[in-house]
């Protein structure tokens, strides 16, 4: 029987529904004409929801450092392959055949986009190759790193992502040409998130440890939440470095001391609620599916005021993947192209 982890649960329907939401936001001062003052107070709440895509790369490692904290079973890779990697590669071709049959675009541009999408990761799906990465450095850690000192590896693994985002970020100069050129080549190495991967790694393995160090350590989440948020807010704002991107050095400490605060403050509740379970157990196809959902939806919505119009691509981004990947996987191939669909699982708590 797998191990649960009910607090996974809630913080994986709040980076999903948060995903969404910055996308809506992006749609929606892509789609009006808006005065550059309120398209930068926009920018501005985005900024702090960028948690989201590095929260699921964070929250998928603790998972399987939860139940396979020594060894890994003989499906493992077969299964990372079947329903991560064919993923990736076969819904870029939804968003090309609605581009091709509904948006009329030549077939030239439509196959220029999927093969942007497979080999440069120019995509949102492009978090799944981290993933990936991290399922083989999952075993190089069990496999040769297991009896080296766990604050030694956190200590190295910082250093090494604090240099690389730092590179990144301020002197992007130093970067290979084909990483200057490409963004998606500078956010999808596993160096970008070693750090994210170590903290992970070790949450997921001690979890029992994490949680009893409660009494202190959600406090502490809180004030170095609340002091990374307002550091980036205002590096943000302040116009010393204004790209709204997740691959940020900032976004590092704020994440990992966001995630402290979610997963101590959920560990209060005494149960899952059915709605965060439904949206839990949809967050990858809704991570997938939900840009294609607000194409679709722009092709039924009426002129209407900029809030209900933001408000209903969110809606439709969550509802309308869920709607979508149910259809999808009425055909027999349906599971390799969007993930397989898990049944709701029965979240009993531990008493203690």
């Amino acid at each position: 029987m797998k191990k649960q982890i009910h607090e996974i649960y809630w913080i994986r329907a709040v980076a999903c529904l948060t995903v969404v939401m910055i996308h809506s936001l992006t749609r929606t001062y892509a789609t009006y004409e808006l005065p550059n003052s309120t398209v930068d107070y926009i920018r501005s709440i985005q900024i702090v929801l960028l948690y989201a895509t590095p929260m699921f790369i964070l929250i998928s490692e603790i998972v399987i450092a939860k139940v396979y904290p020594d060894k890994l079973p003989g499906s493992f890779y077969k299964k990372r392959f079947l329903y991560l990697f064919l993923p990736y590669v076969l819904t870029p071709f939804l968003y090309g055949l609605f581009h091709f049959i509904v948006e009329n675009d030549s077939w030239r541009v439509v196959q220029q986009g999927i093969i942007d999408k497979l080999l440069l990761g120019a995509w949102h799906g492009y978090f799944i190759i981290i993933i990936l990465q991290f399922v083989f450095i999952h075993y190089l850690f069990i496999r040769f790193l297991k009896k080296i000192s766990p604050w030694f590896i956190l200590s190295l693994t910082f250093i090494i992502n604090v240099v690389y985002l730092a590179i990144a970020n301020l002197r992007s100069d130093l970067l290979p040409q084909l990483m200057q050129d490409q963004l998606s080549f500078v956010r999808m190495p596993f160096l970008a998130w070693i750090f994210y991967f170590a903290v992970a790694f070790y949450v997921g393995k001690y979890m029992e440890d994490v949680k009893g160090n409660r009494r202190w350590g959600f406090p502490m989440a809180i004030v170095a939440t609340g002091m990374t948020g307002f550091l980036l807010y205002k590096i943000f704002t302040s116009g010393v470095f204004t790209q709204l991107s997740s691959v940020r050095l900032d976004i590092m400490f704020y994440t990992i001391s966001l995630f402290f605060v979610l997963f101590y403050f959920f560990s209060f509740f005494s149960n899952v609620p059915g709605m965060v379970m439904f949206i839990s157990k949809y967050s990858f196809q809704i991570f997938l599916l939900h840009f294609l959902v607000f194409d679709i939806a722009d092709l039924f919505v009426p002129e209407m005021d900029i809030r209900a119009y933001a408000i209903i691509m969110f809606i439709a981004g969550v509802f309308g993947s869920v709607l979508l990947a149910k259809i999808i996987h009425l055909l027999p191939v349906g599971k390799y192209i969007v993930g397989p669909i898990k049944s709701i699982p029965k979240v009993k708590r531990e008493q203690g």
